[in-house]
């Protein structure tokens, strides 16, 4: 158990939630995925950065200007407009939108603001066709209720309403968006700072997640909801970890993070115990390129004659610290790597990494010699075009004399396995500034009344609910609501007699065991067509999960061809006796010996001939029967 009392950690959650609304925010385009038609249709962009109106440049957009070339936008006139082209000034605010996040504001006890103005928000990454989002501010200064938590309650800064960017198709190359996202409405709720353990802070944003969910009002799914996670130690900078999709993801984030802020401000410490100053990291790149023609077996010779070049440069009294490695995958040299990668390069290499890549040791006392190192000096090489190495370096430079800090304040991407990586700085305050094109809009004590009409019963109420109606354990209720098929168990329990507790458990530990597989299964009616056939006896329970698995990894196209594939035709009571009938026959000597307790042996013979033709419960009950007639007939 981790004593928060004694964490030098904050975190503070921003949730992102798609809204279940029928158009976008600013235009009455529908909102659903883009399918390519004759409707379909493309354009170029480049963005530029320029001045805030007070004259100061975003350091995040600086940065993904230094980076930026042409953008490619795919649009579908079925989901997209001439807004969303940016070709168009927005339309009226979308009020079943605003609604929906005045309901969220009052069910957090927030105040609601009497103006809604909105804002833009720069970003010129790409997602935004304008170099924009529009943002606007909706409530402030509310609490999250949590009974059953570490804390009875947590502070909600802001609630915000703000549209979706553009979703990317590919970023190697030229940057390719889909509109299709664009413009969608979201709300964005942030939370106040908290010391909690890891597993406690992913709780509080399951909390979080439960209770929105329990409005009715937002979309599940993938891409419908992300956090957007910020992490500190010992008061320094925040880091901004963007993106964490999946919920067992948050803790594995937050304890990588914590330990990855702390080690860099130990480094920190240990970088100015041997005199570094920001001065020792001025050195100038120097052109090396005709050092490495004799590597032997490496990329790097097909690279120079590309014409791309190698350039070192010095990093005094470093030899040994670029792979020194508290835990793992946390080195400075992978720091470095990333800020590489982010300008579109492979990586770097640094000097404790050589020699390798066909660079032997003489290349290395050359590449030293040239730059005019020491024993203990290491150094950095980049191979790649000029013109991108003349953004590289410095901020290269700048990011070794940011380690004398600590931790760089900066926006990070959580990765698959629960790390961070480095993706830009973090945003100043001249990134905002107002939406000229749209009118305020006033929130009138009618919408109060409305929003505090709709606030639904509790999350918990529900769960008790489910309970006491379908006999569920609490456990299968928790799993229900926190699926995306809680409407579709009523359905399926009001169509079929089978129990409520296994349909519970097929839409719950059912998906997720195939959704480990790797095969997901959404299509609702196919799942409700599965268990009503399993209600007439066509499929046996114990089949359920392999006609799902044939279909998710396309062997079947449909329940029919899955059962005829898997040989699942249901077997009749009278061959299912006739089965049980040979085996009680060959097994006379084990009934005799054990009696009733022959039954467990006896029941897995059974199943292994009709497993998935035939439920088990009704084998059980006739294998039972079979028993008690076999040693009836011989005591008598």
């Amino acid at each position: 158990m981790v004593d928060n009392n004694k964490l030098n950690l904050k975190v503070g959650i921003e949730l992102h939630r798609q809204l279940k609304t029928s158009h976008k925010l600013f235009c009455d385009c529908p909102v659903r995925p883009q399918k390519i038609s004759d409707k379909h249709f493309q354009f170029l962009r480049r963005l530029r950065i320029s001045e805030s109106e007070m004259g100061e440049v975003d350091p995040a957009a600086l940065f993904e200007a230094t980076r930026q070339g042409w953008i490619k936008y795919d649009a579908e006139r079925n989901s997209s407009c001439l807004v969303e082209a940016d070709e168009e000034p927005p339309h009226e605010l979308n009020r079943e939108a605003l609604d929906i996040a005045i309901l969220v504001c009052r069910m957090l006890n927030a105040k609601v603001v009497d103006e809604v103005h909105v804002m833009r928000k720069i970003v010129i990454d790409g997602s935004n066709t304008s170099g924009f989002q529009r943002t606007m501010v909706v409530g402030y200064d509310g609490m999250l209720e949590w009974k059953d938590g570490p804390v009875k309650s947590v502070g909600v800064q802001t609630i915000t309403l703000e549209e979706d960017a553009a979703r990317i198709l590919q970023s190697n190359g030229m940057k390719e968006y889909s509109l299709d996202r664009l413009g969608i409405p979201l709300i964005e709720i942030s939370l106040s700072p908290v010391t909690l353990s890891p597993i406690d802070i992913q709780k509080l944003a399951e909390h979080l997640g439960r209770m929105l969910k329990n409005t009715g009002k937002v979309e599940s799914g993938l891409g419908t909801v992300r956090q957007d996670i910020n992490i500190s130690v010992n008061d320094g900078p925040i880091i901004e970890v963007k993106g964490v999709q999946q919920l067992d993801l948050i803790s594995k984030v937050v304890d990588f993070e914590w330990k990855r802020q702390n080690w860099l401000n130990q480094l920190a410490f240990e970088l100015k115990q041997i005199g570094l100053t920001e001065r020792d990291f001025d050195s100038r790149q120097i052109d090396v390129s005709d050092l490495l023609f004799t590597v032997k077996g490496s990329w790097i010779i097909p690279r120079l004659k590309k014409g791309e070049r190698a350039y070192a440069m010095l990093v005094p009294k470093f030899s040994g610290i670029f792979s020194k490695e508290p835990g793992k995958n946390m080195r400075l040299g992978k720091e470095l790597a990333d800020i590489a990668r982010s300008f579109g390069l492979g990586g770097l290499i640094h000097s404790d990494e050589l020699p390798s890549n066909g660079i032997e040791k003489q290349h290395v006392d050359e590449i030293m010699k040239r730059i005019n190192a020491k024993e203990n000096d290491g150094f950095i090489l980049l191979i790649a075009d000029s013109s991108k190495l003349e953004y590289v370096f410095p901020a290269i430079r700048n990011r070794l004399k940011q380690a004398l800090k600590g931790v760089p304040a900066e926006t990070r991407a959580a990765t698959q396995d629960g790390e961070t990586k480095f993706i830009r700085p973090r945003p100043g305050s001249a990134r905002m500034y107002p939406e000229t094109d749209i009118e305020p809009v006033r929130i009138t004590k009618e919408d109060i009344i409305r929003a505090d009409s709709s606030i639904p019963e509790p999350w918990e109420k529900k769960v008790e609910n489910l309970v006491e109606k379908y006999y569920l354990s609490k456990e299968q209720a928790v799993k229900l609501l926190d699926s995306d098929y809680l409407d579709l168990f009523v359905k399926a329990c009001q169509k079929t007699e089978l129990q409520p507790s296994f349909i519970a458990s097929l839409l719950t530990e059912g998906l997720v065991s195939l959704r480990r597989e790797g095969i997901e299964v959404q299509q609702e009616q196919m799942l409700l067509e599965l268990i009503v056939n399993v209600s007439r006896g066509i499929i046996a329970k114990e089949a359920s999960l392999d006609v799902l698995r044939s279909i998710g990894k396309g062997e079947s196209k449909d329940l029919n061809e899955a059962i005829q594939k898997l040989g699942l035709k249901r077997i009749s009571d009278r061959e299912l006796a006739s089965i049980i009938r040979q085996i009680i026959e060959k097994e006379r000597k084990l009934i005799q010996e054990k009696g009733e307790k022959a039954f467990s042996p006896l029941m897995g013979m059974v199943m292994q001939e009709v497993r998935g033709r035939i439920d088990g419960s009704i084998v059980s009950k006739e294998l039972k029967k079979a028993i008690e007639e076999e040693l009836s007939s011989k005591n008598g």
